[in-house]
């Protein structure tokens, strides 16, 4: 973790940059590229393209981009983009870039919500694929501040950590997919590309509704407009 690159993420979220731009940098702050990912994710260093919504809803039902479509807006978020400057700054950390753009895909293929629960399972799923900006024993660790934070959904919590740990150990490295050229194919065949299978999702608890991690969450999430 870099004290300084941390200072500079607050300041970019507290002036309103671009919420994409915002996580590359804390991604980066966080955690330099692990250098066994490094060569793995060579076929898509740079592989960031800007996502239209209404391009999505217009492919098949059923189809990856249609689904991610509709999770974006049944979660009242839309998908991270980077900026051309923030793209060639950090062209040599395609792990940053890549986490960012990929984490609500992430979310869409695991089938895990975007409640503490969930987060904390997308959370495990990339950490056990040493893709996560925190590692399997930290994320242990951690989960018991996410049991303090919302007690009602501590077992939901510890629950989604194991599923994702053992879901993210036999899936594909999601990260070094191509995952937005294949918007226009089924979902469930992705998902079978990618080995995450429907038994390992049916065993997901959902989040619990939690004020204070909505509001939290909100406010990570705001569209640059509400900084203004």
């Amino acid at each position: 973790m870099k004290l300084g690159s941390i200072l500079e993420y607050f300041r970019a979220f507290l002036a309103g940059a671009p919420i994409g731009d915002v996580a590359v940098m804390k991604i980066a702050a966080l955690r330099a590229t692990p250098g066994e990912l490094d060569e793995r994710l060579h076929d898509v260093r740079g592989f960031a393209p800007k996502l239209d919504t209404d391009e999505l809803k217009r492919l098949r039902d059923g189809s990856l981009g249609r689904e991610y479509a509709r999770y974006l807006e049944a979660n009242g978020l839309e998908h991270l983009t980077i900026s051309e400057p923030m793209l060639r700054r950090f062209a040599d950390n395609p792990y940053a870039i890549r986490y960012t753009v990929t984490h609500d895909l992430h979310h869409l293929l695991t089938g895990f919500d975007t409640g503490l629960a969930g987060e904390i399972g997308v959370a495990a799923f990339t950490a056990a694929q040493g893709a996560g900006p925190i590692g399997p024993t930290a994320l242990r660790r951690l989960r018991w501040l996410y049991a303090l934070l919302s007690p009602s959904q501590a077992r939901a919590t510890f629950h989604n950590l194991d599923v994702g740990m053992a879901m993210g150990r036999k899936a594909k490295l999601v990260l070094a997919e191509p995952l937005e050229a294949w918007l226009a194919d089924p979902l469930d065949a992705v998902r079978a590309r990618l080995a995450i299978s429907e038994a390992d999702r049916a065993a997901i608890v959902p989040s619990g509704r939690s004020s204070l991690v909505r509001s939290l969450y909100d406010a990570a999430r705001r569209k640059p407009s509400a900084a203004a």
